[in-house]
């Protein structure tokens, strides 16, 4: 069984992921990557590590992706660079993209017309020569799943089987379902439904008299409300898209299941908007990349998940937050407990779609 594991940074693998499509000529919408990989229905939370849950995983969402859509796929291992880079070169003259984990993005590479260079694609596309590729492809424990200390590369192989629409979203149905209602911790993560408990008594738990409020404990709260948040909304907005994608196969009783979900993600999206506007964030205080490269990437990534533009939020460093940070504090509690009765409904009704059409089959 795969094993999750945490990296130490965003990596932005399913709009790789639909590129390297792209540059197979299969046209993918991020929005059913989105939903196949599960990735649409996530939510983790640390409170000692409120970032964390960006990048904490319960299965590698890279092979659920291309088990959905059909597609052969390998996770490839080697213990030295040079052993690596060879298998590499192999790949790229094959023509099969490869996602490789940089320090700070998750780009596909592919060959180039020059023979000691070679294409990154990951929202921009630039060169890299191959005797400079060992500065940002490092070795590690895994490539979003534990493994042996070593070199990593994913490679995407061909369509080996057309997937039936109706069974892939059926599929998809019961990763929500699972990843909503799972009790583990994944390297102190909470998950799901447990990870909004988590999430409530830690802000409850700054409201306690017995216990003085610290700027080191307002930040950690500031630090989830900026990127982190920003990517759960995402996730639930996927979710809400994905859902209306695949009502093509659903009909009767379990479509009306269906929709009543489609509106209780709604919810959760408005929600956590709401939840966003209230609590202060750190994020107009994060340091800015300085050269080019980065900043196209940065900026790339920012807009697509929304990171450029809050209208209604100011932010501020946490000796800023503090004579105002409890009254907000309880605002966006009794926002998320709402949240987590349209959340749990939504659960309710995926559970009822997968449960109306096992007695279909009968």
């Amino acid at each position: 069984m795969n094993q999750p594991m945490t990296l130490a940074r965003p990596i932005d693998y399913l709009h790789t992921v639909q590129e390297a499509l792209k540059y197979r000529k299969e046209d993918v919408s991020y929005t059913y990557l989105m939903g196949a990989s599960g990735e649409a229905f996530r939510f983790f939370y640390n409170r000692a590590n409120p970032e964390a849950g960006m990048n904490t995983f319960f299965h590698n969402p890279l092979r659920a992706t291309c088990r959905t859509l059909g597609y052969s796929f390998e996770i490839l291992y080697d213990d030295t660079y040079e052993a690596a880079s060879e298998r590499l070169q192999e790949n790229t003259c094959a023509g099969k993209p490869t996602l490789l984990p940089f320090d700070d993005s998750c780009p596909f590479l592919t060959k180039d017309d020059g023979p000691e260079t070679l294409i990154c694609q990951n929202g921009s596309r630039y060169q890299i020569k191959a005797a400079n590729l060992h500065k940002q492809w490092h070795p590690s424990g895994g490539f979003l799943e534990l493994g042996p200390h070593g070199y990593y590369q994913f490679v995407i192989g061909e369509r080996e089987r057309e997937p039936k629409g109706r069974d892939a979203a059926l599929g998809t149905l019961r990763v929500a379902r699972k990843l909503a209602e799972t009790r583990r911790k994944i390297h102190g993560c909470t998950i799901g439904l447990a990870a909004y408990d988590e999430l409530i008594a830690h802000l409850s738990g700054l409201l306690s008299r017995r216990r003085k409020l610290t700027e080191h404990n307002v930040s950690k709260v500031m630090k989830w409300s900026g990127q982190p948040l920003t990517q759960f909304i995402e996730a639930r907005t996927a979710a809400v898209d994905y859902l209306q994608m695949i009502r093509e196969h659903f009909e009767a009783e379990e479509l009306e299941h269906l929709d009543k979900a489609i509106a209780e993600y709604q919810k959760v999206v408005k929600l956590l908007k709401a939840v966003q506007r209230v609590l202060p964030s750190l994020e107009a205080h994060e340091t800015s990349p300085t050269d080019a490269k980065s900043k196209v990437r940065l900026g790339l990534g920012l807009s697509r998940i929304g990171l450029w533009m809050h209208p209604n939020r100011e932010p501020q460093t946490p000796k800023e937050a503090m004579s105002h940070f409890k009254p907000k504090c309880r605002a966006a509690i009794k926002v998320l407990q709402k949240t987590v009765v349209a959340e749990t409904k939504a659960t309710k009704e995926i559970q009822n779609v997968l449960q109306t059409s096992e007695k279909t089959k009968m």
